[in-house]
């Protein structure tokens, strides 16, 4: 169960508190602006599930989306995240991207004796 609070700190470590949406964002501060095609590109995930975390870190105030045509583009509320939780952003910025690859090599099996 979730519990939303007003507290705008603890819905932003909430949305930062799962693996993919920090990786997400650390890949939004790392760039003026990303294309949802980067995203969808890079993260072995689906679109539908893309979208799901990009409105949980919407909603969270953590980024804004902006639509041309059919593609989103997503832009770190920078001043905000200096604000609400200052360093923050810069931690992100300085965090190293999750290396994630879609198969992974197989792992050596002792063979039986």
């Amino acid at each position: 169960m979730v519990i939303v609070t007003r507290d705008p700190e603890i819905e932003i470590l909430r949305a930062l508190a799962d693996p993919i949406r920090l990786d997400i964002m650390t890949r939004i501060v790392s760039v003026p602006e990303l294309a949802c095609t980067t995203l969808e590109k890079e993260l072995p995930i689906s679109k539908s599930t893309i979208s799901y975390h990009m409105k949980i870190l919407y909603q969270a105030g953590l980024v804004d989306i902006r639509k041309v045509g059919r593609f989103y583009h997503y832009q770190a509320r920078r001043a905000e995240l200096d604000e609400r939780i200052p360093g923050l952003q810069q931690w992100l910025a300085d965090r190293p991207r999750a290396k994630q690859q879609a198969n992974p090599p197989p792992t050596a099996r002792a063979s039986p004796a």
